[in-house]
């Protein structure tokens, strides 16, 4: 792994790791003191910062806003880091005050379903078989937040990819979709990011960096 992109994922980590989110802040004021911290650690974004909140994080690609956070609601933060030219990408979901029983379950959905696609990487492991994994946990344990039955259930409260490829771009190849025909090799670095959006609820996404390795894959963040 290129020692500029190590420095770049270990700036997105401890970022992540020191962030603490209040009821009465904005959206905006939290995408800023982010964007003070990449600073001081001498890089900057390597994407426009995501914080979306409650309603708002039913958008994969939510832009921060005024809107103030609140008790009781879930909050995506997607940030990167760009280091001397290399990209890192993480997302984690707060939650304002003591999480309800809905959160930790649909939380907890993700979190398996994640752990899940992780172990399928691997040096020749097909893009779209790992996307699968995540797909299809959600898609038969889903269902009973919202109106289908299991058999109905067509699984679109996962919205996008399982991940991507992260180097010099922050988005490259390989592709981690059920459209790939690509496979995975050992020296790549991509992103495990499966996520459940739910309509009138908002959504909930756990990313994080993985190394492939010729027996599996190395967690980086």
């Amino acid at each position: 792994m290129n020692p500029a992109q190590k420095q770049a994922t270990l700036i997105a980590r401890r970022i992540i790791r020191s962030l603490r989110l209040r009821p009465g802040q904005t959206e905006l004021e939290v995408a800023n003191w982010i964007k003070q911290e990449l600073s001081a650690a001498g890089a900057k974004p390597a994407f426009d910062t995501i914080v979306a909140s409650g309603l708002r994080s039913l958008d994969p690609h939510g832009q921060p806003t005024r809107k103030r956070l609140k008790k009781g609601e879930q909050v995506v933060v997607d940030l990167g880091a760009n280091y001397k030219g290399y990209c890192s990408d993480i997302t984690r979901t707060f939650f304002i005050g003591r999480p309800t029983a809905k959160y930790q379950h649909l939380y907890n959905l993700v979190k398996t379903a994640q752990r899940l696609a992780i172990k399928a990487v691997r040096d020749g492991a097909w893009c779209r078989l790992v996307d699968l994994e995540p797909r299809e946990y959600i898609r038969r344990h889903c269902f009973r937040q919202c109106a289908h039955g299991e058999k109905q259930c067509p699984g679109d409260c996962f919205i996008h990819t399982t991940g991507h490829g992260v180097g010099r771009n922050i988005h490259q190849q390989p592709r981690i979709s059920l459209k790939s025909r690509a496979k995975l090799k050992a020296g790549m670095v991509i992103t495990i990011e499966p996520g459940i959006y739910i309509k009138g609820w908002g959504g909930i996404r756990i990313e994080d960096m993985v190394l492939v390795t010729k027996k599996g894959c190395k967690i980086l963040t």
